[in-house]
């Protein structure tokens, strides 16, 4: 709107009316404002290099509450931390070694609750000089305080006088980051205003431009989040025309825009990750309300204290709707007392998991149909399911199928690394080529009280009796393609053709060993997985079950916070919003549809 040329209140808003429709389908950017005396400010170079690369700026006032953050958070689809005056360094655990230009502690705290709210919720984050500085601190970097005393190479001038808009000094652009898919350049002119700097990368950061003096200028990050930073100010440089640094806000609003639509694609849609082993830690003391319980894992021998990554406040910050929450039985002995005990504890795991979702009705209810799963997504609720993992919690005696399914669950995993009395596992020797005699009854037993059958951890044979045996389709609650990785818990080609032409559906697994062999996995190692089924077989065919908390999680996808990342990279590679319903929730949903249909007199 050019305001010069208005000369009346009517040319004003008839101007305006043709203009509010642009702005419908553009990604809100959220820019943090510097505190100047009692000014809460912001450079208005930010908000124009906003608005030509096609975002919608929002300045984020200093606000002591994280509640209020929160709720202006959730309207903004990318967040910049702005350039300003210098970072306590109590905040990365030094003694000020020289006087700071300018501190100002209502800041910092402010800077740093908004990148923890903003990156548990993983919207993209773009730090421009000291927001780049302190995304580093709020993620365990440090700083040299100030570069000319500190820092032990030569050096360049860091600190500038000339205008903003004029480079000063050129940084190499790391091939292969994402800094240099956007440029395409090697060396990039750049201005600098700073005498702090980053001394050491955080660990989730790696850097992607540096100085001939080796001064750390971008990062991104490198688990596969939407993190990024630098250390000059492109704003300055994008609005009076720099192509290169235009582009550097062109990419940050279309990874806003996607981001964008991947929150609007949540709100559609129901997600289910089809198995987690929280209830594994409830002898810990850890509560699904409790946001990030520190938990004890044995994990090859060693042992080590971690963050829980299935709650109800992780579900909601990743805009998970549903979760099976399963007991886990690790196999033993199969004498009468073991087997015994064995059945008390599944019945304890499952009370205690009925215990906990009651505490927290207001936010969470049991589901024991898609029905319910809906039900609850409609009264703003996390859907909480319940399955065993391992029919060795059923013990020997059948009609513990019955108990449990009034009890809640909704199904039960076969076996797990080791033979039972139902079948033969994939980690063991074979015992019964395939199901057992009493194996074969369980899965009629399933099919008549409306329980899916879980092949995840069993024998190929197995797998494949289950499937011919059972009357209704099967699922693999956490597995992957054995093609892409040759597992034993992953699932041939033939085992998957069988599972769909039966009408079941395959839970892809986020387990780092079931996605790669030759690479450390990520997010995108998993949607390969689900391209490669999707191929196979077709999109009606597949699902994502996480194996969070009982070692599943993979960078990008760490923690049911971070469900929504997995929906922005189906979005990326082109799915529809169809597409990822059914791959989300309603491929699973109809199977459990379908079993459950006999079981309520519909079949």
């Amino acid at each position: 709107m050019q305001e010069e040329k208005l000369s009346t209140l009517d040319d004003l808003y008839q101007a305006m009316d043709k203009e509010q429709a642009s702005g419908a389908q553009r990604p809100c950017i959220g820019i943090s404002v510097n505190l100047k005396e009692n000014l809460q400010c912001v450079a208005e170079a930010y908000i124009h290099s906003v608005t030509q690369a096609g975002g919608i700026p929002l300045l984020i006032p200093v606000l002591e509450d994280a509640g209020s953050l929160v709720a202006l958070l959730e309207r903004i689809d990318g967040l910049i931390l702005t350039g300003g005056g210098d970072i306590h360094p109590s905040f990365f655990n030094e003694e000020i070694c020289s006087s700071p230009e300018s501190i100002n502690l209502r800041r910092d705290i402010y800077d740093l609750k908004l990148i923890k709210l903003a990156s548990d919720r993983q919207i993209p984050l773009f730090g421009i000089c000291r927001g780049f500085q302190v995304i580093n601190v709020a993620f365990g970097g440090s700083l040299y305080q100030d570069i000319p005393s500190q820092y032990p190479a030569r050096f360049l001038e860091h600190n500038q006088e000339i205008p903003r808009e004029e480079a000063s000094h050129p940084v190499r652009i790391e091939a292969g980051s994402e800094l240099y898919s956007v440029i395409r350049k090697e060396v990039l002119p750049v201005n600098s205003f700073h005498h702090q700097a980053i001394k050491d990368l955080a660990p989730v950061f790696r850097a992607t431009a540096t100085t001939e003096d080796g001064i750390i200028e971008a990062f991104e990050s490198n688990r596969y989040q939407n993190i990024r930073g630098v250390q000059w100010h492109p704003e300055a440089m994008a609005i009076h025309g720099n192509e290169d640094m235009q582009k550097v806000f062109v990419h940050f609003v279309g990874e806003a825009f996607l981001f964008k639509r991947a929150k609007e694609v949540h709100q559609h849609i129901i997600s289910i990750d089809s198995h987690c082993d929280t209830p594994l830690f409830f002898s810990q003391g850890i509560n699904i309300g409790d946001r990030n319980s520190s938990i004890t894992v044995e994990h090859e021998g060693t042992v080590f204290t971690e963050k829980i990554k299935v709650s109800l406040p992780k579900m909601k910050e990743g805009m998970l709707d549903a979760v099976f929450m399963i007991a886990y039985l690790k196999q033993g002995p199969r004498d009468a007392e073991t087997t015994r005990q064995t059945v008390e504890k599944t019945k304890s795991i499952l009370s205690e998991l009925s215990k906990q979702i009651r505490q927290h009705m207001e936010s969470a209810g049991l589901a024991v149909s898609a029905a319910d799963i809906a039900r609850l997504k409609q009264e703003n609720k996390k859907a909480i399911l319940m399955g065993i993992e391992n029919a060795y919690g059923i013990g020997n005696d059948i009609r513990n199928i019955a108990m449990f399914k009034e009890m809640g669950v909704s199904y039960i995993t076969l076996c797990h690394n080791g033979n039972n009395d139902v079948c033969d596992s994939a980690s063991d020797q074979p015992e019964y080529n395939g199901l057992s005699t009493f194996g074969k009854e369980v899965v009629k037993e399933m099919n008549r009280l409306g329980i899916m059958v879980d092949i995840s951890h069993t024998s190929e044979k197995t797998s494949f009796d289950a499937v011919e045996l059972s009357d209704f389709p099967v699922i693999a609650s956490h597995s992957s393609a054995k093609a892409l990785c040759d597992h034993r818990r992953n699932l041939s080609d033939e085992l998957i053709r069988a599972i769909a032409a039966k009408g079941g559906v395959v839970q892809v697994c986020l387990y780092e060993s079931f996605l790669s062999k030759d690479h450390p996995a990520s997010l995108k190692d998993a949607v390969d997985h689900i391209d490669y089924i999707v191929k196979l077989v077709g999109i009606e065919f597949v699902g994502v079950g996480s194996d969070m908390d009982g070692g599943g999680g993979i960078p990008g996808i760490d923690s049911a916070n971070e469900t929504i990342n997995l929906t922005v990279e189906l979005l990326r590679r082109n799915y529809s919003e169809s597409d990822i319903r059914k791959i989300w929730s309603g491929n699973l949903m109809r199977v459990m549809t379908i079993v459950q249909q006999k079981q309520n007199g519909k079949n």
